[in-house]
């Protein structure tokens, strides 16, 4: 039979604990490589997530806010089917799509991205947040960091909105 002193269970699980903290700094959809949506503000001191998270039950999305470090700072688990979205309406010069979050005390939290159409063009985006359907405040995306599949997401959605 295998025992270890109280100190030792600690000296090995103190370990586990870093790397458990480090590898979630910035990985938010990490847990299953799920992001449909994420960017950076602020020159990357901030960075915003947006997963499938199919670790959960049910058909779920999930809104991560983070800090620098990884910190969540805003966080919004919440069924597909109660999510709104904007999808391209498929004509013009600029393509562009949006998903909003919802929270219980009447916030938004819209992420989006717009881009023109052609080759070479960059990906912009954001988030604004809205209260009670206006917007308060509006991040723009650093340039160069926006990496999105939104049309997949509103696939997930519009499947979740349909199904019984």
């Amino acid at each position: 039979m295998f025992h270890t002193s109280r100190a030792h269970r600690l000296a090995l699980a103190f370990p586990l604990i870093v790397v458990a903290t480090s590898s979630n700094a910035g990985d938010f959809c990490e847990r299953d490589r799920s992001t449909l949506f994420t960017c950076t503000f602020k020159g990357a001191q901030k960075s915003v997530e947006v997963c499938d998270a199919t670790w959960l039950a049910g058909d779920m999305a999930t809104y991560g806010f983070l800090g620098a470090t990884g910190t969540v700072e805003k966080e919004i688990v919440t069924d597909k089917a109660s999510l709104s979205y904007m999808p391209w309406n498929g004509i013009g010069n600029y393509i562009s799509e949006s998903v909003t979050f919802f929270t219980d005390d009447g916030y938004g939290y819209e992420v989006f991205w717009t881009a023109e159409r052609g080759e070479g063009s960059t990906e912009d985006g954001g988030i604004n947040v809205l209260k009670d359907g206006a917007i308060i405040a509006s991040l723009q995306c650093d340039t160069g960091s926006v990496r999105q599949d939104l049309a997949a997401l509103i696939d997930m959605i519009d499947t979740a909105q349909l199904s019984p």
